[in-house]
């Protein structure tokens, strides 16, 4: 197996009854929280690429196949034409570069790159991996002003569980609540709309509370409702995945019904466990879903 030298990770978090929650503790457009847990950046020292999280789904039920890859790294953010690259064993031992796209940009001077891939049966990328499918190892590469720099995992390699079995999560250290926006969705009904949230959870400990704060008017009401957890979890069909993943991290998730007239909604997610309280906050940005 190949070692890839250097470097090293981030990406980026609340009750079916509406209430007001006061309104002192926020201001306009964003959530802002006293609590150092906020999201924050994840890059210390001198590091220049860190994983924030990856995903790997691998389902199959009567026939029908649910197959997807995501990944999410923090940069620096440095001037001048850059790249951002998964290098990815494959199962006949061959390694496959997979270019990241940026997403957004921080508060913090720093940058998240992400890859989100659905290779099931029927996909446009399913002919793809027909032949060759994706092993359990992969490492970062970010190359940037004629520097090439690396996230390794500390020499180790990054690993989550055998695609072809299961599903995989890994999440960075002291990242333990992150919004999983690839799923989450907002649409509209005949009389109302639909927002469903998906929040990804480090397990600290049994008991625990997860809430999404949230928006209907940029923030003139502030409202909360609890997400829920599930032994399994699904994605189109009857595939279904188990709950909590092969490394301990849980799905959570939520559904919100809100009136027709409702176009956009500004949330944060919050989490609460062993007396400390995290937020996933996009930045101190919070997450904007449009109807679709």
């Amino acid at each position: 197996m190949r070692k890839i030298l250097a470097g090293v990770l981030l990406l980026l978090s609340l009750t079916s009854c509406t209430k007001q929650i006061d309104k002192q503790t926020y201001k306009t457009d964003e959530i802002v929280q006293s609590s150092t847990n906020t999201t924050g950046q994840k890059l210390t020292g001198t590091e220049k690429v860190k994983l924030l999280k990856a995903r790997t789904v691998a389902t199959y039920y009567a026939s029908s196949y649910i197959r997807e890859k995501a990944f999410y790294v923090e940069v620096d953010s440095i001037p001048y034409s850059k790249s951002v690259i998964v290098h990815h064993k494959m199962s006949d031992g061959s390694w496959r570069n997979f270019p990241l796209k940026k997403i957004s940009s921080t508060n913090t001077k720093s940058e998240i790159w992400g890859w989100e891939l659905n290779y099931g049966v029927g996909t446009p990328a399913a002919s793809t991996f027909a032949s060759v499918g994706f092993s359990d190892e992969f490492v970062v590469k970010y190359a940037v002003n004629g520097q090439v720099y690396w996230d390794n995992n500390y020499g180790k390699n990054y690993s989550i569980s055998n695609p072809l079995v299961t599903d995989g999560m890994f999440m960075q250290d002291g990242l333990n609540v992150s919004a999983d926006t690839y799923h989450s969705n907002f649409t509209a009904a005949t009389t109302n709309n639909i927002l469903r949230v998906y929040a990804d959870i480090r397990n600290i400990a049994y008991a625990k509370e997860v809430s999404l704060v949230y928006t209907t008017n940029n923030w003139q009401t502030v409202n909360y409702a609890n997400f829920n957890y599930a032994n399994t979890y699904g994605f189109g069909g009857s595939n279904y995945s188990l709950n909590p993943s092969s490394k301990n991290f849980e799905k959570w998730t939520v559904s919100i019904t809100l009136p027709f007239a409702a176009t956009t909604v500004k949330y944060a997610i919050r989490y609460k466990v062993n007396g400390a309280e995290y937020w996933d906050n996009n930045y101190g940005k919070n997450y904007i879903q449009k109807r679709i």
